[in-house]
């Protein structure tokens, strides 16, 4: 199976670091596309941008034009204040070095190998956007990737189901200092519904998360708030728990509502992230291209984040393999998680996961009984 050559890898590490030191808010990441889609034209390959009606998502293909694919997908947003604290720099260079691995097959190739751009992981969704747009529409299997800030490989992992609430309480303004008994207060309501959430917590199941921030308290110290909001994450592993735990939390927020006299409003603020389906006949494949490498990957280990791959997951056959990027544990979405994310070891990494990667979507599509296998 071919290597990426020292030019490859140079060319890889040096579009992490130009991703990296320019952070991008979902379905804004306009110079991470450029700066892809620059590296891949140079290579000789085709990027068609705009896929799926989204600005920075993107597709190049080699082997057969058309058909079905395996598709690489890769990941280039930030998150607000910390940057690349979730080290999507990284997932970018190993699906794009995995997709030049594979192009150096594609003359055997009996289904296309695709690369596909997909935006807005941490806030949005975009790869539920490109299934609901058929983009997935002829995918034979999905593989990637993510950087982990624990010390082990794995492959197969699963993931939280995650789902996102904008809940705003409105009340009466009034002078806090000359009639705050006439005001209906906003902001009473939101602190009500934390407390009522942190008792509610010690009920979850040990693998289920509810957490959130006031997005809005008010705009001046002598007005009673007549509107306060605050945006919630609620997890869990099986999408039945999910479901009623979304149902739960809005009956405390109608709790804290008829408490303070106010009213509330509950808005989906993210999308519904699927609990990630791991394919093991596939992740059997990327496991054994990682111990060529001399890797052994943990198999099947929970990872309690949510990811939009848990949707593609569940209408393709999807894995995808977690790398290390610091000899210590740190943790994610952190100022630690972001400097790791551009190191030595962090690049070394997922270089190794890009032959792995690009070994395994060679093998996917040049054996037929495989990809029957894998969609079983």
């Amino acid at each position: 199976m071919p290597a990426l050559t020292t030019a490859q890898v140079n060319d890889l590490v040096a579009l992490s670091r130009d991703i990296h030191g320019h952070p991008e808010l979902a379905y804004q990441e306009r110079r991470a596309l450029t700066a892809i889609s620059a590296l891949l034209e140079r290579a000789g390959h085709r990027v068609e941008r705009g896929i799926g009606g989204l600005e920075t998502a993107f597709r190049a293909r080699v082997g057969p034009a058309d058909g079905s694919a395996v598709a690489l997908l890769a990941e280039y947003d930030a998150l607000p204040d910390v940057g690349h604290g979730c080290g999507h720099n990284l997932i970018a260079i190993s699906n794009v070095g995995a997709y030049l691995i594979a192009a150096a097959s594609a003359a055997r190739l009996e289904v296309g190998v695709e690369l596909i751009g997909t935006p807005a992981e941490e806030n949005g969704g975009g790869k539920i956007d490109l299934l609901r747009r058929g983009v997935f529409d002829r995918t034979a299997a999905a593989l990637s990737s993510h950087p982990s800030g624990q010390v082990g490989w794995s492959v197969s992992g699963t993931g939280l189901g995650v789902v996102g609430k904008r809940v705003t309480f409105t009340g009466v303004a009034s002078h806090a200092g000359s009639a705050p008994e006439k005001g209906r207060n906003a902001l009473n309501a939101v602190i009500r519904f934390f407390v009522g959430i942190d008792g509610w917590r010690q009920q979850l199941e040990v693998d289920s998360r509810v957490h959130g921030y006031i997005s809005d308290g008010g705009k001046a110290m002598n007005v009673v708030p007549a509107r306060a909001e605050a945006i919630f994450g609620l997890r869990a592993k099986e999408r039945g728990t999910l479901d009623g735990i979304v149902e739960r939390f809005g009956e405390i927020a109608k709790g804290a509502a008829l408490l303070t006299g106010t009213n509330v409003e509950i808005a989906e603020y993210l999308p519904y992230y699927e609990p990630v389906k791991a394919n093991l006949a596939l992740g059997d494949v990327i496991a054994a291209e990682l111990e060529r490498q001399g890797v052994k990957p943990e198999r099947g280990i929970l990872v309690t984040a949510s990811t939009d791959l848990g949707n593609v997951s569940t209408k393709v056959p999807t894995d995808w393999v977690r790398f290390p990027v610091s000899e210590t544990p740190v943790p994610g979405h952190s100022d630690q998680m972001r400097d790791a994310s551009i190191s030595d070891l962090a690049h070394r990494n997922a270089i190794i996961t890009a032959e792995a990667l690009g070994a395994s979507a060679v093998r996917v599509a040049t054996d037929r009984a495989l990809r029957d296998r894998i969609s079983r």
